[in-house]
Order: structure tokens, then sequence, then C-alpha cells
């Protein structure tokens, strides 16, 4: 073999290796490339602007879209610090229900960041006309006050408050609740701030954000009739005897004490006879009871008394 057939057999080799090292060279390159992107959902938060004069939003809102994005790990590592936020316009909506395409180019992200699919490419938004009322605040309560006790009075300070929103949530409104108050085992009056129970739409705009309850917890008073009752006499060294023996009476007090008052014999009905000679005589009774107790009726109200001449 002569050296030109030599050199052309060198040549060939030479031009075989370096297409494999190149074939080599470039699928060692690609997967590295490709390894180095990466496809992730991020979740951007909506905001509602450019409301026309007089309309407000209504019902519930979307407020993130789920978009998903393509680019190098390094840049999307960055996206977590980014405070990424979508800029709904709401310029053009009419009252009744909008449906607004969410635009890519609205979205701004770092260069090198490619926007794949936006989820959802609609939302859905409800517009109303904005109305403003004046409306009475009614407190509600949870539970119930200590045995005997009950709610005498609830005023809310202010008494009314004026609310902005959606007509078709304000217009049927002719009061405003309260977050319940929780009563249960409280034998005393008190005053605390409360809370409207408010949906998400409607909002306070006067006289003041700030609402207060002033809760009057008393004892509760009734009335009970006691039947029989013996009636005494006293202060009389003579025997005696009245007619009728007994009386009834209607007593009115608080529930814990009346309750109590024929048990207890607390009730104490006498005829009092001191000075008294022998003799026939008509009489008031003397009735005692209770502090905080208060005597409605008493029958009879007179007593026959007659006293002997024998003594005791």
């Amino acid at each position: 073999m002569n050296n030109h057939s030599r050199l052309s057999i060198l040549r060939t080799l030479n031009l075989k290796w370096s297409v494999l090292c190149f074939l080599l060279g470039v699928c060692f390159f690609l997967p590295v490339s490709c390894s180095s992107l990466q496809e992730t959902v991020i979740l951007v938060p909506v905001d509602f602007v450019q409301i026309p004069t007089g309309l407000t939003i209504t019902g519930p809102l979307l407020k993130r879209i789920e978009v998903h994005v393509r680019g190098r790990k390094s840049k999307i590592r960055t996206l977590s610090d980014l405070k990424i936020r979508y800029m709904l316009d709401l310029s053009r909506v009419h009252v009744g229900i909008n449906s607004i395409p969410i635009k890519k180019d609205r979205i701004i992200l770092p260069e090198g960041i490619a926007i794949g699919k936006i989820n959802p490419t609609f939302l859905t938004v409800a517009i109303e006309n904005k109305s403003k009322k004046e409306l009475p605040v009614k407190i509600l309560f949870s539970g119930k006050p200590a045995a005997g006790f009950t709610v005498a009075d609830a005023v809310s300070r202010p008494l009314s408050v004026v609310l902005q929103g959606p007509e078709n949530i304000l217009g049927p409104m002719d009061k405003v609740l309260t977050k319940p108050i929780e009563i249960k085992g409280l034998s005393e009056s008190f005053k605390r701030e409360v809370v409207l129970d408010l949906v998400e739409d409607l909002e306070i705009i006067s006289p003041s954000k700030v609402i207060f309850a002033e809760i009057s917890i008393q004892e509760k008073i009734v009335n009970k009739k006691f039947l029989d009752i013996q009636v005494e006499g006293k202060n009389s060294p003579y025997i005696y005897s009245i007619m009728p023996p007994a009386i009834n009476v209607e007593v009115k007090g608080p529930v814990n004490i009346i309750e109590k008052l024929h048990t207890e014999k607390w009730i104490k009905v006498y005829v009092d006879l001191k000075g008294l000679k022998p003799g026939a005589y008509v009489k008031r009774a003397t009735i005692t009871l209770p502090v905080k107790t208060t005597l409605i009726s008493a029958d009879p109200e007179k007593f026959r008394v007659k006293i002997g001449k024998e003594k005791i």
C-alpha cells in the first residue's frame, strides 16, 4: 500500500472519529440543557379594578387563577419572591352576569419564563347597583342566663347603622343582626363590643364600625298566689278565735325567692290583739314578706276576732 492510500484511510478514520465525538457531545449536552428547564403552576391573586361608579360586585368570586409557566429552574425559583397579581379591568361591566377573558399579556413575568395555559380562561363576575340603607341593630344571644335571671333589656350603641352594598341584598333587609353573644350562666349586666353578622358584600359606612351592646340581666320577676295561709293572733292573754282562719295572698318578686316562700314558711300573717279586752272585733291582718317581694293582693282583707273572758 502506497503512502497516498494510507493517508486517505487515515483521513477517513479521523472524519468518522470527529463525527462520533460530535454526536456524543450532542447527546450529552441536550439532556443537561433540557434538565435545566422546569414547568410548574403558580396561583396568581386577582385584583378587581376600575368598577364604574354606582355599581358593585355581588356573589362569590374566584380570587386566584392558575397559571402554567415554563422556564429555567433558576428563574422559576424567583417566582415565589415576586408579588405577581392579575388586574381584572371591570370598566366595561354592566348590571348582571359578566364573563371577562383573562389576558396573558397582563401577567407580568420575569424574562425567560413563558406562560403555557391559564385556568380558567374567563372570570364570571356578577354586578349589581350599589345602594345605601340605614337599619336598626338587633342583638342576638347564645345560651341562657343563670337560673332565676333573665335578659331585661339589650340595646346597641349606636342604635342603627348605615350599610352599603348590592341593591338585591340590601333592599329586602329590615334589620341587621349581631353575631350571637354568649350569656350562659350570667347573672350581672355588662357592656361589650360586638360584631355585626354581615355578608361579605355589605359594609358599614356610618356612623361607626365599632358597635357596643349594653345587656341588662336581672332577676326574673314573677307573680304567684299562695292559698290557705294560717292567720295567727298575737299579744293577747285571752283565748280568742279568728274567722276566717286562713288567707289567700298574691305576691310578686324574684322567682328564686317566690318559689321558696311557702316551703320555707317565709310568709307570716297575724292579727295584733294587744290591748284588746274580751269582745268581738273586726281587724286587718299584718302580712310579713321577705325583702325584694311585694304584696299584690290579699283575700279576705279583714277578719272577725272574738276574744273570750278566759285567759290562756
